[in-house]
């Protein structure tokens, strides 16, 4: 099992989505990777954001292909005790330019600029040639440049209830993220040297039902996408005592 830290390893003093959580997934040991959702701004900056948080802390202004990452920086996506920044990609990339752990990038619709946004980003990561990426997106536009763009990184299709035929075509790896995807056609692309995520375990009852629903070899081959990560760790390992 992979286990990947959606928006980092938080702690009391650290929050999510911030240069001290992404930090983190690279010293602790347990942890595999870290998934992360990137923006775009109005001047060209890629930066991580947790859609939830920012719009909260920005009293619901901040739509972000009308900020500029200097509006961006006026606002604290912490809390009233913990200030914090918004990330740009690129400290992202010198924080795991040095590991061999993944970074998988969320890619999403950018309106008329989702082109350009691909684009830049693969431009961008080109400069990282060691780093460990991984590119998904459910958006057919970005995954055709993915696709056809000459590039290292390994590219993924999101797989919902609402496009469940992507699993026939042919990808690096498949975040599937529903139970509508038979067990087999999950096997038959791990045998065939494909990666499998999923988003849908975050608690140990989860992790316990994926389990007895994939059984032990699949869920051995599995990148979890977590947010608290931790919880699934210990439960990972009262199960390996088990069997």
């Amino acid at each position: 099992m992979n286990l990947i830290a959606d928006g980092g390893i938080t702690t009391k003093n650290t929050l999510i989505y911030t240069k001290g959580a992404i930090s983190l997934t690279v010293s602790t040991d347990y942890i595999d990777g870290v998934n992360l959702d990137v923006a775009y701004t109005t001047d060209g900056v890629f930066i991580m954001y947790d859609v939830a948080s920012l719009l909260l802390t920005t009293q619901g202004t901040g739509y972000l292909q009308k900020s500029t990452y200097n509006d961006l920086l006026h606002y604290n996506i912490g809390n009233k005790v913990l200030n914090a920044q918004v990330v740009r990609l690129e400290e992202v990339l010198e924080i795991y330019k040095n590991s061999d752990k993944f970074l998988i990038l969320s890619l999403s619709y950018q309106g008329d600029r989702t082109a350009e946004y691909t684009y830049q980003l693969l431009d961008l990561i080109a400069k990282y040639p060691n780093v460990n990426i991984y590119l998904k997106s459910a958006d057919k536009e970005i995954l055709n440049i993915l696709q056809t763009t000459p590039n290292k990184a390994r590219i993924g299709v999101i797989i919902t209830d609402d496009n469940r035929e992507e699993i026939d075509n042919d990808y690096d790896f498949y975040v599937i993220n529903t139970y509508q995807i038979d067990r087999n056609a999950i096997l038959k692309k791990i045998n065939n040297n494909k990666d499998i995520m999923t988003e849908l375990i975050q608690f140990p009852n989860d992790l316990i039902n994926a389990y007895y629903l994939y059984g032990k070899y699949l869920l051995y081959k599995l990148f979890i996408i977590a947010k608290e990560p931790k919880a699934l760790y210990e439960t990972f390992k009262q199960i390996q005592a088990r069997i």
